[in-house]
């Protein structure tokens, strides 16, 4: 007997990560053989969808990736395999479109990566099953209330004008960024002060030029904002007859932008280039597992001795090479350390390996002079153009994205002591990131050359405090007692991350509310709230009960805290879409069969 009552299914957040699980769920429905009549409602707050806020098309072609073309690919090589019968990773896309830059180590506009995203989500929506409906709905879910055995999704349609109700049996949250930022955020916005800078095009376009412009943080969007207001008001990046990066003014860009951040360093950048062949010898698999039998473990007691050993490994294998020389491994770490005496009394002139330098060089300099920071980043562009096969120092800062993987299988679902979670959540989190997933050699030329050019200034880069100057709504940037700026504009271009003990977004703020979700704890020796929801280990919610609740499940972004650095393009980074999409499926059809034995018990009654 055929059910004739739909299941409903939504999905809340419509970036990649809700791609993803939208071409896992297809996919899987198409494997059971399900002919059920599905009903997926897909949330998002812009058009933009499978591309969210970060890949939107209409942003400009200057703001790139930092991830190279060879690592994108919007479909997953597993099994059961997409209802789409061509499924080409980006860089193949790329060539079948006559599209831009096709080599894998390239870095590609975001807004192409957006496109690309966007055409995998029309592919799957040209080859869905019959019984599979896809309804749409542009703009924001503020609250979700459990009804019975169904989840009324309270939305507000773009406009902001009227809040609809949509009942669902599943709910999918793949939130991105919005997780952590209030959803507030755009309306307390004003003139003077930018909240969140996306699109530039828009929120960045009432910035007079030759004004004063702060700018909190010194990372991805940092730049993202520095680009927009120079680049993207015609201004033009030239080569010099030296091969230099110079800037050529277009007279629209502010006067002076100010960035200022609280260790005041510039992430450090990459050429793109292959990955060194280095393998890992501390940070192993089998090293994890041991260590995750031992819970809770201490981060700085454990694991960063671990960290800093393929670092120093990494960076005198490829020095050793430079000079003609091997470096040999061994269990005995008191044996390479040998090795490297003994080098460096053969080359005296070759750079020592320095923890403290690499991670923070100017940890003991109160404040940065904009000559400092031009020097430093002239060493990390010449750095970064050398490769990881030819400079011992990006060597050492590329092990990071090794261990990452291996780490975040000991940091999730409280693998680390509350203490070291929170130690590691607040400082080492931005450190290795800022390490090494910094952005293309290209983008910290444009700073250098920005530098040089006197529009980007770096007298408040470090230790500056900036406050609300209530007299004329302006902002001052203060240094010390004696230098302080008034700011005509202030733009706050950090990432919204989870704060310890809060959440800040209307939503998550509601389900906590309604007891749909509780905060995750990590109670391992003392305590320490991340600021995330809880979940089990397939992504489920857990209740303010601490019952799991199956029918309520979290994927990338919303997931951090509890699990580890989401913010990529990676199908396989803390995987939760499949295991969804395989759940969902499998619910369909017990309830099916459910309604197909009661319809024959009716019939013999």
């Amino acid at each position: 007997m055929k059910n004739t009552q739909s299941y409903k299914i939504g999905i809340v957040g419509f970036g990649p990560k809700g791609f993803y699980a939208f071409e896992r769920l297809i996919a899987y429905i198409k494997a059971y053989n399900l002919f059920e009549h599905i009903q997926v409602h897909i949330f998002n707050s812009t058009g933009f969808l499978a591309s969210g806020d970060v890949y939107r098309q209409d942003q400009p072609e200057y703001l790139i990736m930092n991830y190279t073309n060879g690592n994108i690919s919007g479909w997953a090589l597993q099994e059961p395999f997409s209802v789409v019968p061509k499924t080409p990773d980006f860089v193949s896309w790329l060539a079948n479109n006559n599209s831009g830059n096709t080599s894998p180590n390239s870095y590609a506009p975001r807004a192409l990566v957006g496109e690309y995203l966007s055409d995998c989500y029309h592919q799957v929506m040209e080859h869905l099953p019959d019984n599979v409906e896809v309804i749409n709905h542009i703009g924001l879910v503020t609250n979700v209330v459990k009804n019975n055995n169904e989840y009324q999704l309270h939305f507000k349609n773009d406009g902001l004008s009227q809040e609809y109700v949509v009942n669902c049996d599943k709910v999918l949250f793949t939130t991105g960024h919005n997780t952590f930022r209030s959803q507030r955020d755009r309306s307390v916005d004003n003139a003077k002060k930018i909240n969140f800078i996306y699109p530039t095009n828009d929120t960045l376009k009432h910035l007079k030029k030759d004004s004063l412009v702060g700018i909190k943080g010194f990372g991805l969007t940092a730049i993202d904002t520095i680009l927009a207001l120079t680049e993207g008001r015609e201004g033009n990046f030239v080569k010099n007859e030296k091969g230099v990066l110079k800037y050529e003014a277009s007279g629209k860009e502010p006067f002076k932008i100010y960035p200022f951040s609280r260790t005041g360093l510039p992430m450090i950048p990459r050429n793109g280039s292959t990955e060194s062949s280095i393998e890992l010898h501390y940070f192993t698999k089998e090293c994890m597992a041991h260590l995750m039998e031992n819970k809770p473990v201490s981060f700085e007691c454990t694991v960063l001795p671990l960290i800093k050993k393929e670092f120093y490994f990494a960076y005198y294998s490829v020095l050793f090479k430079n000079y003609g020389h091997q470096f040999y491994y061994d269990e005995d770490f008191t044996l390479l350390e040998n090795q490297v005496q003994y080098f460096h009394e053969d080359y005296p002139e070759s750079p020592v390996f320095n923890w403290d330098s690499i991670v923070n060089p100017f940890n003991d300099e109160p404040v940065l002079s904009t000559v400092l920071l031009q020097c430093y980043l002239e060493f990390l562009i010449q750095e970064a153009k050398k490769g990881e096969d030819e400079s011992p120092f990006m060597a050492a800062v590329g092990a990071w994205r090794k261990i990452s993987p291996l780490f975040n299988d000991l940091y999730s679902f409280g693998g680390l002591d509350a203490a070291s979670h929170k130690l590691f959540d607040t400082y080492y989190f931005g450190l290795f990131n800022r390490l090494s997933y910094g952005p293309p050699v290209q983008n910290m030329q444009k700073m250098l050359a920005l530098c040089k050019a006197g529009i980007l200034d770096f007298t408040y880069i470090k230790a500056s405090t900036c406050s609300e100057n209530t007299v004329d709504d302006n902002y001052t940037l203060q240094l010390n007692d004696a230098q302080a700026t008034e700011l005509n504009y202030i733009v706050n271009a950090t990432i919204s991350r989870a704060n310890e003990g809060e959440f800040k977004n209307e939503l998550y703020q509601n389900l906590i509310k309604n007891g749909l979700v509780r905060a995750f704890q990590n109670k391992l020796n003392t305590s320490y709230t991340p600021g995330c929801v809880d979940i089990d280990e397939n992504g489920n919610a857990i209740n303010a009960h601490g019952k799991v609740d199956s029918h309520i499940t979290f994927y990338g972004t919303p997931t951090e805290g509890i699990t580890c650095d989401n913010d990529t393009l990676s199908r396989s980074r803390n995987n939760f879409a499949t295991i969804w999409a395989k759940q969902t499926c499998n619910t369909i059809l017990k309830k099916a069969r459910i309604t197909e034995n009661y319809g024959r018990e009716k019939n013999v009654l």
